[in-house]
């Protein structure tokens, strides 16, 4: 019998698949020592953080006004090592978002080469910028309004691990929102992102940010969920401003490829 098989290619269908698949395994590669130089300095920064993570928790006492407590023996310590991982990622980020930069940003686009430490200063000043606002107003104001509910008969007694992923959480999240307005202009300048794109779903992301709000907040409350939803809006709109301040400068360039045959 014939095998009707031989001299047939592979299907046309797989191959997008399986080239998208090489290419991911490719760029891993490439940036395997990249990661590897992340993880030691994460490593070494959470070793380095624990020896002042009690100083570092004192801060985070500071917003609360009152002294944590300890459910079980070893609570303490996994509260500090906590704090200390929660301020190791803080500091590895520049590190990250410079391998980032380098190894996916700049192979495709070398004309921003030039544009590394701008880029890297700038997204370090916005990941500051929302860990202070996180800090010094929207802490302050959820802390307060949850004790607020203490009464002559009730205190409340405060476990130092869930203090810390409160507070760890929340000014992390803050901080990583705020680079949205710097990723939405390097889209804008590719051509990935329009105006009309913010114009035409500001009801769907009306509904993200609310959801978004929800799963960042630690406590189902409605009122520390709108204060997580508010700056998150706010990072919307900002982004939106970016956009079309950065759209018309890549309107040219955009023409231009596609005059080219």
């Amino acid at each position: 019998m014939l095998d009707r098989s031989a001299g047939i290619p592979p299907a046309k269908g797989n191959r997008p698949l399986e080239n998208r698949f090489t290419t991911i395994i490719t760029e891993v590669e490439k940036s395997r020592k990249g990661l590897a130089a992340c993880v030691v300095l994460f490593l070494a920064l959470s070793a380095a953080c624990f020896l002042f993570s009690e100083r570092a928790l004192l801060v985070l006492v500071r917003l609360l006004g009152r002294k944590l407590v300890s459910y079980s023996p070893e609570e303490g310590f996994i509260a500090l090592a906590t704090l200390s991982i929660y301020c190791a990622f803080v500091l590895t980020l520049p590190l990250a978002g410079y391998l980032l930069w380098r190894g996916f940003v700049l192979p495709r686009v070398p004309a921003w080469r030039r544009w590394g430490v701008p880029v890297i200063a700038t997204a370090t000043a916005l990941f500051l910028g929302g860990a202070l606002l996180g800090y010094f107003v929207i802490l302050p104001a959820g802390i307060g309004f949850l004790v607020g509910f203490e009464t002559g008969d009730v205190k409340a007694l405060i476990s130092a691990k869930k203090f810390i992923h409160f507070c760890g959480g929340m000014i992390i999240a803050l901080g990583l929102s705020f680079e949205a307005p710097l990723i939405s202009f390097f889209l804008a300048r590719l051509g990935w992102l329009k105006p009309d794109f913010f114009r035409n779903r500001w009801r769907h992301a009306i509904i993200i940010c609310t959801v978004l709000a929800a799963v960042i907040t630690p406590t189902p409350d409605i009122y520390n969920m709108a204060l997580m939803m508010t700056p998150l809006l706010g990072l919307y709109l900002l982004s939106f401003l970016v956009v079309l301040a950065a759209a018309p400068r890549a309107e040219p360039q955009n023409r231009q490829n596609r005059d080219v045959p």
